[in-house]
Order: structure tokens, then C-alpha cells, then sequence
């Protein structure tokens, strides 16, 4: 197999330009659907396709980052919800922060970055909404919080009455950040007049992925400076309402020696193991070219190494690796606490082809020297590390031949291998863990604290048109696929009111999008609230 078939300027351009139309074509289907139920004073519905409509440019990129006319439609439906009590008074101190996310997953970065950030301000009191989660809350979340959580999605009503709630206890704080996914809708209704409630940061998490919110937004917390850059060229949001504050990061705390790490797993210690941690999509194959393929020649090379996966499960295209190598390269599904495998890890790798920063935190926690791979062109970067402390302390290789290379010389010296984790080590816990996180948290609440009211009218007027150029067709082509968008329309239909639950049920039903009678019933009969109520 080629090395430079995934690295290379993909044969596809023309291909990945044509899908990236066709994606924003799709997106303004929606979009024109939601702007209708506007004007016939549909607000939940119209609201709906707003999120349906943004699960077409997250899923499959549409050369767009952001849509100011969605954020419009949500912007006239915020408008003509009752308001909040009184306007929110503006605050130069900020003691009580309301964070508002969609869901808290129990695995996932923007859990844990939630739950330490609350842990490290202690100072002051926060508090938690949910606006649509599903299943239980995790309950190292509910303690981090001490009980102050609100679910929006199990009061009665949809997205127009849980936005009109979080607008009411958003007045009883001094900020809101958000948390929120990339399609959620609730919060550009509930602080559509930015005067009117606590200013709301924007914790730029999903920062390589179309959102909502930057109309909304007070200030935008970049975690990376790739992100912020983009944020202000393509997503409107003007530079002095960007700041950057790196992932929080526990500190490690060993509780095995590297050895006893690997003998609890069943390695042998005289292994040298290259350990990778992420979620399953990250290690997507690109170009006929698996994870497992770019290591098969090191190896080849080292037989005294072994590769452990955890997050990939068993994807059959690596089976050719797997079967030739055997119980060298290991795979699991996703851990909700991997500490093992970071405790037992001589050597980092980071996952490919979109990269895992926190994974390469936490392994740098353990005093292990990590590498990374990056082989696009600098416009790109944004699908690189570019983060605080990573820099410079992490091993990038801009092509697959070097990245064997790096490996080969981690793998025959350990005394690399410790000099490079141990400046890793230090510059993790100088700069995203605590204490020296704090300084870069106050920074924000300081920023947040100087700036005047948003004014996003001028947003708000703008029209968006796709980009085929750099990042965007690369970005159709790394991490686009074929996601059936009657599948976003059903998974909302339960927050219409009945008559609308009805007419959409019939759509749905005409395109297949339902896999049995109970599907049916469950999808048209019963409202999400309750749902969630039972299932919660």
C-alpha cells in the first residue's frame, strides 16, 4: 500500500467539491423549511429544521463554519418568545456561572473538561442545565455540581418552552457558558437579544465543525490558537471577543509502575508498547490506508514492540494487520477510564486522521513522549495539535516515513523516551492543570468582565456561501460520509406539538425512515418530554 495515498492531495477534489454543493444545497432545503414555519408562527417546527438543518454541515461539510440566516430564524423566534422577568443587571464580578450543556456523556473530553473546570473554580458557585439530555446524568456530574442540575427536555413543551425556561434562570447569574453540541438550538432562543440576560461564552469545543452560537456569543473560548484564527475568519465572531484558554487537564497520579501496568494487562514489561486512546470515529481510514496500516511496518521493524488501540474496537479493514501480527497491535472499544493503558505506555501515538489533544494530555500526565502525524498543508491546521503545552513537546511528522522514523528512535532509546515524556510532563501541568489553568480561567471572566454588550445585528444580516477551497474540501474528504438526513428529522419529531408530529410522521414514513410498527408509535405518539421523563 502507497504512503502517499492519504497524504498526498487527494485524485477526489473535484468529487469532494461537488458533495460539499450538494451538502449546502441539502443544508438550504432545511433552512428554506424553517424560514416557512417562521412565517406561518410554526416557532417550534421552524425551530426544528433549524437543527436538522445543521446536522447537514456537521456531518457532511458544506464549506460553511457557521449561518448567519439560521441564527436569524432563531433569532425572530427568540424574539417573539415572552421575555425573562426583568433584564439581567451587568455584573463586574462574576460569582454565579450558570453552564449549560446538551448532553454529559460519562466518556467524553467535554464531560471531564466540565467537571474539572467546576472543581478548580470552587471559589464560585455553578450551576447546570441540560437542555436535551438522554439517560441518565453521569454521577461524578451530579456531585460535581451538588444536585444544582436542571433537564429542560423533561418539562412539557419543546424547544420554544425550554428555551423560555433557561431564559428565566439564566437571569439569576452573572454568566452563562456554553457547553452546548454544535446542532443545539435551545440557547440561540432563550439569549436571542443579547441585552436582555448574562453575557454567554461560547466554549469553542467542536472548533474544526460547523456550530451554532457565535451571534450569541459574548466571547468565545478558543482552546487552540487554529481555532480562534478560524472563529474570526469564518465564523464571524470579531477578534476582541476571542480569547484562548487551553483544555483543563487532571493531573496524573500513577498508582502502577509502567511494568505493573503492563503485567496487569497480560504484556509482557520487556515490551516496548505504543499505546493510542480515542473515540472510535478518529480513527476513520482514509484513502484505503487503516491505522493499523501506517504502524504495520514499525512493527515489522521492532518485533519487540506491540501497538494497543483503545477506542477502535475491532474495525474489519485492520483484520490483514491483525492477522499477521497477532496479539502485537490490540484493539478495544471505547473505556470510560483508560488509566491503564496510559499508566502502561512507553511511547504515545496519537490517532489519525483527526487528532485526540486530550489523550495527548493526559498520556504527557504519565511522563510519556508522545507523536503525532500532520501531512497537510498549513491552511489545515486546524486538523492538527497546535495546543498550549503540546507545542514544541510533542513529536509532529508531516509525512508517514518520518512518523516510522520518530517511532523507530523512541522504540531503540529510552532515554529519549524518558527525557522527552518528563518536558512533556512539565509543560502539561505548567499550563492545563491546576493551579496554572486558574490564571488562564480569570483571563477569560476578566475579558468577559471588559467587554461592552454584544450588538449582533450586523451578523445577523449577513448571508453565508460555501468555500471549496482549503480546509473545506479536505475536511469533506477526511471526515465526510453518508448520513441519511431523515434520520435528523425523526430523532427531533417528538418536540412538535401533535398536529406537527403527525405531518412530519407521514413524510418520514413515506422515505423509510422508520424500522418497524413500535418505531412508529413511539415516534409519533409520544412527546419527547416524556421520553425523557421515563427514560431519565
Amino acid at each position: 500500500m502507497s504512503d502517499t495515498v492519504a497524504t498526498a492531495p487527494p485524485r477526489e477534489r473535484a468529487m469532494q467539491e461537488q458533495r460539499i454543493a450538494k451538502n449546502f444545497a441539502a443544508f438550504e432545503h432545511y433552512l428554506a423549511r424553517a424560514q416557512g414555519y417562521l412565517a406561518q408562527g410554526e416557532l417550534d417546527a421552524a425551530a426544528v429544521h433549524c437543527a436538522v438543518a445543521s446536522h447537514i454541515p456537521v456531518q457532511n461539510h458544506a464549506g460553511i463554519f457557521w449561518s448567519p440566516r439560521a441564527e436569524k430564524v432563531l433569532a425572530e423566534i427568540g424574539a417573539r418568545l415572552p421575555r425573562a422577568s426583568a433584564p439581567a443587571p451587568r455584573v463586574k464580578e462574576h460569582r454565579r456561572i450558570l453552564q449549560v450543556g446538551t448532553q454529559m456523556a460519562a466518556v467524553g473530553g467535554l464531560t471531564k473538561m466540565l467537571g474539572q473546570w467546576v472543581a478548580a473554580d470552587s471559589a464560585r458557585e455553578h450551576s447546570l442545565v441540560l437542555t436535551q439530555q438522554r439517560g441518565p446524568v453521569p454521577t461524578f456530574v451530579d456531585e460535581c455540581f451538588g444536585g444544582r442540575i436542571t433537564r429542560l427536555n423533561t418539562r412539557p413543551g419543546g424547544f420554544a418552552a425550554w428555551a423560555m425556561h433557561l431564559r428565566e434562570l439564566a437571569c439569576g447569574y452573572d454568566l452563562v457558558v456554553l457547553h452546548t453540541y454544535c446542532e443545539d438550538v435551545i440557547p440561540l432562543l432563550a439569549f436571542a437579544e443579547p441585552g436582555r440576560h448574562p453575557p454567554v461564552l461560547v466554549l469553542n469545543h467542536a472548533d474544526h465543525l460547523f456550530w451554532y452560537g457565535p451571534s450569541v456569543c459574548h466571547l468565545s473560548i478558543n482552546l487552540r490558537d487554529a481555532a480562534q484564527d478560524l472563529a474570526i475568519a469564518r465564523r464571524g465572531i470579531a477578534p476582541e471577543r476571542n480569547i484562548l484558554m487551553p483544555t483543563v487537564a487532571e493531573a496524573s497520579v500513577r498508582t502502577r509502575t509502567r511494568e505493573d501496568a503492563k503485567r496487569a494487562l497480560g504484556i509482557d514489561p520487556g515490551v516496548t508498547l505504543m499505546v493510542s486512546v480515542a473515540r472510535k470515529l478518529k480513527y476513520k481510514t482514509v484513502h484505503g490506508m487503516t491505522f493499523a496500516d501506517i504502524h504495520a511496518p514499525v512493527l515489522e521493524r521492532y518485533p519487540d514492540a506491540m501497538l494497543l488501540i483503545v477506542g477502535a474496537d475491532e474495525p474489519e479493514d485492520w483484520a490483514p494487520v491483525r492477522t499477521r501480527f497477532g496479539d502485537r497491535i490490540r484493539s478495544t472499544p471505547e473505556l470510560p477510564n483508560p488509566k491503564i493503558y496510559f499508566e502502561a505506555a512507553d511511547i504515545y501515538v496519537d490517532s489519525y486522521p483527526f487528532v485526540s489533544s486530550t489523550s495527548l494530555m493526559e498520556a504527557a500526565g504519565y511522563g510519556a513522549p508522545s507523536v503525532t502525524i500532520f501531512t497537510y498543508p498549513q491552511e489545515t491546521r486546524i486538523f492538527g495539535i497546535n495546543h498550549v503545552a503540546l507545542v514544541g513537546n510533542t513529536l509532529q511528522a508531516t509525512s508517514f516515513e518520518q512518523y516510522r522514523e520518530m517511532l523507530g528512535e523512541l522504540i531503540a532509546d529510552p532515554g529519549m523516551r524518558e527525557r522527552l515524556g518528563e518536558k512533556a510532563r512539565a509543560a502539561v501541568a505548567k499550563e492545563h492543570n491546576m493551579p496554572g489553568w486558574l490564571r488562564w480561567l480569570e483571563a477569560v471572566y476578566a475579558r468577559a468582565a471588559e467587554l461592552a454588550p454584544l450588538d449582533n445585528r450586523a451578523m445577523l444580516d449577513a448571508v453565508e456561501t460555501p468555500h471549496f477551497g482549503e480546509p473545506d474540501w479536505r475536511h469533506e474528504d477526511i471526515f465526510g460520509g453518508n448520513w441519511p438526513i431523515a434520520q435528523f428529522l425523526k430523532s427531533y419529531i417528538g418536540v412538535l406539538p401533535l398536529h406537527q408530529r403527525i405531518a412530519h410522521w407521514r413524510e418520514l414514513r413515506a422515505a423509510g425512515a422508520f424500522d418497524g410498527a413500535a418505531s412508529e408509535i413511539s415516534h409519533t405518539l409520544l412527546p419527547e418530554w416524556l421520553k425523557r421523563s421515563v427514560k431519565g
